[in-house]
């Protein structure tokens, strides 16, 4: 069974993709060779992306410690009835006499 009717004689690749494919294969040398120059360059030094986080969030931490504390009373505006020195009960005036 003959699938095309096409003479096996007739049909050949032809020149275009085998030099589309040394083409593509030069390319690939030639990138190969330009990461390869680029990791050279590349610090073994380096720290890492976690070891950077983690340096970030103790500088973070360290802030926060040195900064003054903040009371939160002192930051809510309170109306004149309600502040803490407002609820205080009044002194007694028994006299102890």
């Amino acid at each position: 069974m003959i699938w095309l009717d096409i003479d096996p004689n007739v049909v050949r690749p032809g020149w275009t993709p085998l030099l589309i494919t040394l083409g593509l294969a030069a390319v690939l040398v030639l990138l190969g060779l330009s990461m390869r120059k680029q990791m050279r360059r590349i610090s073994p030094d380096l720290p890492y992306e976690a070891d950077l986080r983690r340096r970030d969030q103790a500088d973070q931490a360290d802030q926060a410690d040195q900064a003054d504390p903040v009371d939160p009373v002192d930051e809510v505006e309170l109306p004149p009835g309600d502040r803490p020195a407002d609820l205080r009960p009044p002194p007694s005036s028994t006299s102890s006499g």
